[in-house]
């Protein structure tokens, strides 16, 4: 999957968006499930209601810091930050 270069950019795009785009297509995806003849049927079905706005929440983002694993070919503990590396970790084990 890696060396396919297309379908990465195209995973990126969906992955690695902003918190509104995310909100928008949440949006989107709860006003399909209203307007969906089949989805509001097993939704009456179900008993189940979605609300239209996403729940807000408060939260907190920890630093994830640093991974440190075994030796490395030098005998030394491999280190390498994971804020600064998180979209190419599996580059870097």
């Amino acid at each position: 999957m890696r060396a396919n270069f297309n379908l990465m950019k195209d995973l990126a795009g969906i992955v690695h968006t902003n918190a509104e785009a995310k909100i928008k297509e949440i949006k989107n995806l709860m006003s399909h499930f209203k307007s969906n003849a089949k989805c509001v049927e097993k939704q009456k079905l179900w008993h189940l209601q979605f609300n239209e706005n996403p729940q807000e929440l408060k939260g907190f983002k920890y630093e994830a810091g640093n991974l440190l694993m075994g030796p490395g070919s030098s005998g030394a503990p491999v280190s390498f930050d994971i804020e600064k590396n998180a979209r190419e970790i599996d580059r870097k084990i």
